[in-house]
């Protein structure tokens, strides 16, 4: 543009000079000659500012573009690298998997407890709605008689670092070399006294006697699964599991059972649920277990000592009043079963042979079942001096 300018002006500076001196000399056609060359130059020129203007250089191009992005206007939107290796679309707009759902959650140790022990509850407080039987409006709290008021203070000593142990499935144990027999022989009594107070422990701590040639050596302390009948050094970890287990069924049990029931039929309830639960171990394949609360109310399997211990532990638990009681059936059979409390006075159970007989709320069942003191001699002898005071039950 500015050569076309400089052309303008100097075509009109021209023709002026030219009109001028043509005027003066009275010289026509060569003015016209003059100004036809003028136009020609002016042309020329003007065509080489036009295409000048009509293309930029690249000088100019960058230029432009370097303003173009010096200026305060947004940039344009960016848009996402994609695989050229692939004709996957960029992940903000397809994922490339679908959406993975994560797998149900194991049931948790007290999840499988309900699950197992549900539906026996569930049968137990049937059985007992279809017949209530309020024969006592007092409940008499637990009151425990621990053979450990009866040790002497050596030997409280030493239950009370066995119970501390036991609890925790700690090993130790003691030995001739370094305590002596006095001390092992005491160790054998106080496992007695602890296992006889605290039912759950009976179910998986035993004093194993450790015997080199012909003598006894050691005791050592053997924790077994309480399912075991070969008493196998249980792996602790399955273990706690499965005590944490054997609890939370108990506890289960205890906080199902309705708080509107008498006396009477709280009893009648726990006794309900070990009799579901539980058959007798006719041929003692069983083990250990079968004499433990452990296999009364989980195993599945008991012999008389299991259905007394486990029916004494859940008591103990719901706080109610109860004790077993030692005795002879049958002229020289051992047998073991409880005596329970109402406001009415003191009564046996005899849940083993409840059990055989029928199931619970049946007449059958009911037979051994808050039987007096005279009731219960008709077939059993008492050998512990246990006696129950009160008068029959209609």
């Amino acid at each position: 543009m500015q050569y076309w300018a400089t052309a303008i002006i100097f075509f009109i500076c021209a023709c002026g000079a030219v009109f001028y001196t043509a005027l003066r000399r009275k010289a026509v056609r060569p003015l016209a000659i003059v100004l036809l060359t003028i136009l020609a130059l002016n042309i020329l020129v003007l065509s080489s500012c036009a295409g000048q203007t009509a293309t930029p250089s690249s000088a100019a191009s960058e230029m432009s573009t370097e303003s173009a992005a010096a200026t305060d206007a947004p940039p344009p939107p960016s848009i996402p690298e994609t695989d050229t290796a692939t004709d996957t679309p960029p992940s903000s707009s397809v994922p490339e998997t679908e959406p993975t759902i994560a797998p149900p959650a194991e049931p948790s140790t007290e999840e499988l407890a309900v699950m197992f022990v549900d539906p026996y509850i569930d049968e137990a407080i049937a059985r007992i709605d279809a017949d209530r039987r309020q024969y006592s409006g007092v409940t008499f709290s637990y009151e425990p008689k621990l053979l450990y008021d009866g040790l002497s203070r050596e030997e409280k000593t030493m239950y009370d670092e066995m119970l501390e142990n036991t609890r925790h499935l700690n090993p130790f144990s003691y030995t001739a070399a370094e305590q002596g027999y006095d001390v092992m022989n005491m160790a054998m009594s106080v496992q007695i006294a602890l296992t006889t107070d605290h039912p759950d422990i009976d179910t998986y701590f035993v004093l194993y006697e450790v015997v080199e040639g012909n003598k006894n050596t050691a005791l050592e302390a053997l924790y077994f699964m309480p399912w075991d009948p070969e008493q196998q050094p249980a792996d602790l970890e399955l273990l706690r599991e499965e005590l944490l287990r054997f609890d939370s069924v108990c506890n289960r049990i205890v906080e199902r059972m309705p708080e509107e029931y008498s006396t009477y039929d709280k009893y009648r309830y726990l006794a309900a649920v070990i009799s579901l639960i539980t058959s007798y171990d006719y041929e003692f394949t069983w083990g250990w277990q079968t004499g433990t609360a452990y296999g009364s109310i989980l195993g599945g399997h008991s012999i008389c000592q299991g259905y007394s211990r486990g029916f004494l532990y859940l008591c103990q638990k719901a706080d109610l009043w109860c004790e077993t009681v030692e005795g002879v059936v049958g002229g020289n059979g051992s047998h073991t079963w409880n005596i329970v409390k109402l406001d009415s006075g003191t009564y046996f159970i005899d849940l083993t042979w409840s059990d055989e007989l029928g199931l619970p709320g049946s007449p059958e069942w009911d037979k051994y079942f808050m039987l007096t003191q005279d009731e219960l001699l008709l077939d059993h002898e008492i050998t512990d001096g246990k006696v129950a005071t009160g008068t029959a039950i209609d």
